[in-house]
């Protein structure tokens, strides 16, 4: 990445957020000497303070620029010349963070959000599912529990009792985390961040952006159960997942459900996962109805509640044929990196 910034506060915060990702970042103090750099550079950050003399070298417009500092009035008035984002601080410290690890991950796997399109549809499992068999398939997986009246992902995957910590001791989180890694409860090869269970908690958007910014830097895949209690939790894991999921039940009452959830969100650019059972509708009348296109299905298996009740990993405790769908999800998933 390359940084424009004298020396000073932003710029110390900055390197600071770097070194705690093990990224490398190339520095500019004098915005006159951008030639050659702000092409090739994968992530652009500019201390406010420059902002003018930056825009007066008339550089290309480029994406992934974006504007850091305290000053409001500066941030507003050099965003639109620059094309740049606007990372205020100190609250914006976990977009930086985020911002950091987008630029240049270790991995180049998704971040996928999970969300149900009706109650009781089986979205967290399916991001469990997803998770568990990205584990197998990918270099490493994680799994992100955002939904804070969910009863916590740990109990889904049987790690209740697996050491490590969770929402909220994790609250205060900002953009400087490094390799949680030896801190998270990890079952079945997947690093899980969940909730606990304990007093009401209302999970921010600053410390689940900081998290998946860190996450994503260690895993090649992502998954982000967003659970349906709404909020900004919620709306910050769909703005941060650069794919997102609708699980909706092939009926006409799951379908309207659906159509609910897509227009609450906003979800222009998520896809289907359509759970089948007997007398479903068909997958092209769901595509049609919802406005979304389908990725893929996953059958209904009655063996993943008694799966669930008894602790077991959904994708162990699973027919083949509910496997063999979530393995089809996890190909798709991944080969569109790929590609």
């Amino acid at each position: 990445m390359l940084l424009v910034a004298p020396s000073g506060e932003v710029r110390d915060l900055v390197l600071a957020a770097v070194t705690a990702q093990d990224l490398q970042a190339e520095v500019v103090a004098e915005p006159e000497r951008l030639a050659g750099v702000w092409r090739s550079a994968g992530t652009v950050v500019v201390a406010a303070e420059v902002a003018r003399r930056v825009a007066d070298a008339a550089p290309p417009a480029r994406p992934g620029v974006f504007l850091v500092g305290s000053d409001a009035v500066q941030l507003a008035a050099w965003s639109a010349p620059l094309s740049a984002g606007v990372i205020p601080l100190p609250d914006g410290a976990a977009w930086l963070g985020a911002v950091l690890a987008d630029g240049r991950s270790r991995f180049s796997g998704p971040v996928v959000a999970v969300l149900g399109g009706s109650g009781g549809v089986g979205a967290s499992t399916v991001a469990a599912a997803l998770a568990q068999v990205g584990a197998e398939r990918a270099e490493a997986s994680a799994l992100v529990d955002v939904d804070p009246l969910g009863g916590g992902l740990d109990l889904l995957l049987g790690a209740e009792r697996v050491g490590g910590w969770r929402w909220p001791r994790l609250e205060a989180a900002d953009g400087r985390l490094g390799d949680l890694r030896s801190y998270l409860p990890v079952v079945e090869g997947v690093t899980l961040v969940s909730m606990a269970r304990g007093p009401a908690f209302d999970l921010s958007r600053e410390p689940l952006a900081a998290m998946v910014g860190a996450l994503r830097s260690w895993h090649s895949l992502v998954v982000l159960d967003v659970g349906r209690c709404g909020g900004s939790a919620a709306r910050e894991a769909l703005r941060l997942a650069g794919r997102q999921l609708v699980v909706v039940s092939a009926s006409v009452r799951g379908v309207a459900a659906a159509r609910q959830v897509v227009a609450e969100y906003e979800l222009e650019r998520a896809e289907l996962v359509i759970r089948r059972g007997r007398g479903s509708l068909d997958s092209s009348l769901v595509a049609e109805a919802v406005g979304l296109p389908v990725l893929g299905e996953v059958p209904t298996d009655r063996r993943l509640a008694d799966a669930a009740e008894a602790g077991e990993p959904p994708a162990r405790g699973v027919r083949r044929g509910y496997r063999r769908a979530v393995d089809s999800l996890v190909q798709r998933l991944l080969a569109a990196v790929d590609d």
